[in-house]
């Protein structure tokens, strides 16, 4: 029996499961990232379990929300370092990959089903014509996939860090806001969990509208771009919504631009909790308003599909996948 190892690290969670070569899940369990200094700690207290650690894994791979250089790893917002040889040697595993989490976000669309995910732009589609994957969580990811022989050769990328630019008024003020608090200000600033907070703290300062209390403490409480998603679609709070409506604009805005650079008429994909947890505003048009706005390149836009995955555990089937075809 051939076992396999897959783990999703993000800065917020850390997925992990366990499987047989027939896809039979021995384990699957998750955890809060934040709550251990690094990722040997976890991997540890997951393969210590009883009904698992009679087991020897055959081929691992570790999808990382960071850079990947070779055997390294780095979890762009924990202070988590991984070295696959050591991560081998530690826990006695034949052979292990490192990758980054949207590489194996990106494998991981071949493992979705129809239900899986939503269109909010049906496009012209081309198979012959590469595929994009970007989505917000604790930052912002994103990968190219481009059609080979073989299947789908995916590339992995930091384009998420690239320069935030501004399309109209509201936003040319909150770029100046963020340059007087950051200096360098890349679109990962805004569209990812803690943008979604840094765009309600910039509108709340421009005193468009009164803060709920409510909302306030809750942010406090747990976790604030959780709250502000929750006080948009439940509550109608009018800031939450402005701030959850400009944070949805940006993004389509940033998912324009990578299409733009790779043309990926067989689909953008989107992924992360923050989109699937926001359907309903996703689809009421901004987010593709912005996406097509792109002069006269619009027309050309409006060909390319745009699909929203709502499956969570994209990511760790992906790496599944990869853990079994990076085998040497």
């Amino acid at each position: 029996m051939i076992i396999t190892l897959a783990a999703d690290i993000g800065g917020t969670k850390t997925s992990i499961q366990l499987t047989t070569e027939n896809d039979e899940v021995l384990l699957e369990q998750e955890y809060v990232s934040q709550q251990f200094a690094e990722f040997e700690i976890v991997l540890a207290e997951f393969l210590g379990q009883d009904e698992i650690k009679h087991y020897t894994i055959d081929q691992a791979c570790f999808a990382v929300a960071g850079p990947v250089s070779g055997g390294d790893a780095n979890v762009t917002n924990l202070p988590w370092q991984l070295n696959a040889d050591k991560l081998a040697t530690a826990f006695n595993i034949k052979h292990v990959y490192l990758c980054n989490d949207f590489e194996a976000v990106a494998e991981g669309i071949s493992c979705l089903a129809q239900d899986e995910f939503v269109t909010l732009q049906q496009g012209e589609v081309d198979e012959a014509m590469p595929r994009a994957v970007m989505g917000a969580g604790t930052g912002l990811g994103q990968a190219l996939l481009f059609p080979t022989a073989n299947g789908w050769q995916v590339v992995s990328t930091e384009g998420g860090h690239t320069d935030f630019a501004a399309t109209d008024d509201k936003q040319i003020l909150l770029l100046e806001y963020l340059i007087s608090r950051f200096g360098h200000v890349s679109y990962e600033r805004l569209v990812s969990g803690p943008g979604l907070v840094t765009i309600y703290e910039f509108l709340r300062a421009d005193k468009q509208h009164q803060e709920d209390p409510q909302l306030h403490q809750a942010m406090i409480a747990g976790d604030p771009a959780a709250a502000i998603s929750k006080f948009a679609n439940e509550k109608h709070d009018p800031l939450a919504l402005e701030t959850l409506d400009l944070f949805i604009k940006i993004y389509g805005a940033q998912a324009g631009n990578l299409a733009l650079t790779v043309s990926p008429r067989g689909g953008l994909y989107l992924a992360g909790g923050i989109a699937a947890k926001n359907i309903k505003r996703f689809k009421q048009g901004g987010f593709v308003n912005a996406f097509v706005a792109k002069g006269r390149m619009q027309p050309l836009m409006e060909k390319i599909p745009v699909h929203l995955i709502i499956q969570p555990k994209v990511g760790l089937l992906g790496a599944r996948l990869l853990a079994r075809k990076k085998v040497v």
